[in-house]
């Protein structure tokens, strides 16, 4: 999921699902880097983090620092504990929890 957080003071969400495969993984710093992402922020639930932040290292993070125009948090990734970044109680929603998690690091 992508938002542009600059917009109006207002979140608009773009979403789009990927595998973990590691080709998924390098379609998906593809994908963020077209859209001209700065900051990832992903939660930290138990070892399912780790090849999408492999990834995103390997892949996406240099590119964002070396473009022209990077700004300071260009290529910076955010790690956000899933406890203390639960939702409310109920079937976990990966979309919902994204959201709230974009918003967090926004404001």
């Amino acid at each position: 999921m992508v938002s542009d957080v600059e917009v109006d003071g207002e979140y608009h969400f773009e979403r789009c699902r990927f595998s973990s495969t590691p080709d998924h993984l390098r379609l998906l710093a593809e994908w963020l880097i077209q859209r001209d992402v700065e900051e990832v922020v992903m939660e930290s639930t138990a070892q399912y983090w780790k090849p999408v932040w492999a990834a995103l290292e390997r892949y996406w993070k240099p590119i964002c620092q070396n473009r022209n125009d990077t700004g300071t948090s260009s290529g910076t990734l955010h790690l956000a504990q899933a406890q203390s970044n639960r939702g409310r109680r109920g079937r976990k929603n990966d979309f919902p929890d994204a959201e709230r998690l974009v918003k967090a690091i926004g404001s």
